[in-house]
């Protein structure tokens, strides 16, 4: 029996996490796999134990650079998974580093498109996240997972279809109204409890939304 597959993922938090393992999931299609948590530190429940949000993805990236003396290519942290999955919501295109007090950060953001299409702000975001990373490409084994506008997109096109969702603002009231979110406060549990069906809309998902048929195709172009 071979080993399982060993994915790593990098999010801004605990819900991704979840969404993003229920798409692996319909991705290796029964293939044993080991989720490994790089970044937030999430507890038994899945619960965050360290900040999250997408300045704590920056700073994941900036220690990957630091750590491999200025070239995250040479960070063993890559080699040692075999796909690592690095997600940052497009709505941070139109955000700053002084959201989250970066000193002495670039100054490629804010890097926000007109929408449709979607990708070109996509694009302009990988851009922003492999300068983070130090590269003009993806270091080995990495995916890098950049939802439009945000990953709830495919909550919602996964549970309650509709289309032409990849450049709508305004997705919170919806997921309240389905009990995925309280105020401002995202309910891990409820999206917990949706994982079947989001594995199981997957395909779905992937025909509504551009950037889930991207990150479908980079991430099974390196399953081994």
């Amino acid at each position: 029996m071979s080993d399982p597959i060993r994915v790593a993922f990098v999010t801004e938090g605990p819900t991704d996490h979840v969404v993003l393992l229920a798409a692996v999931r319909a991705l290796l299609d029964g293939r044993d796999f080991e989720p490994i948590v790089l970044s937030p530190q999430l507890d038994t429940n899945l619960r965050a134990k360290t900040e999250g949000g997408w300045g704590s993805v920056y700073k994941w990236c900036r220690q990957v650079v630091d750590q491999a003396g200025g070239n995250a290519n040479e960070n063993p942290v890559f080699e040692m998974n075999d796909i690592v999955v690095i997600q940052v919501d497009a709505d941070v295109a139109r955000m700053s580093y002084a959201d989250y007090d970066i000193a002495g950060a670039p100054t490629d953001l804010p890097c926000e498109q007109a929408c449709p299409p979607a990708r070109a702000t996509t694009d302009a975001l990988r851009e922003v996240m492999l300068g983070w990373l130090g590269t003009g490409a993806e270091p080995p084994h990495v995916v890098l997972c950049t939802p439009s506008k945000n990953l709830e997109t495919w909550v919602l096109v996964s549970l309650f279809p509709k289309r032409g969702v990849e450049c709508a603002w305004g997705l919170e009231q919806k997921l309240r109204k389905h009990g995925l979110m309280r105020g401002k406060q995202k309910l891990i549990d409820a999206y917990k409890k949706h994982t079947r069906a989001l594995q199981d809309a997957w395909p779905d998902v992937t025909k509504q939304c551009g950037e889930a048929e991207r990150f479908s195709a980079d991430f099974t172009a390196l399953v081994p």
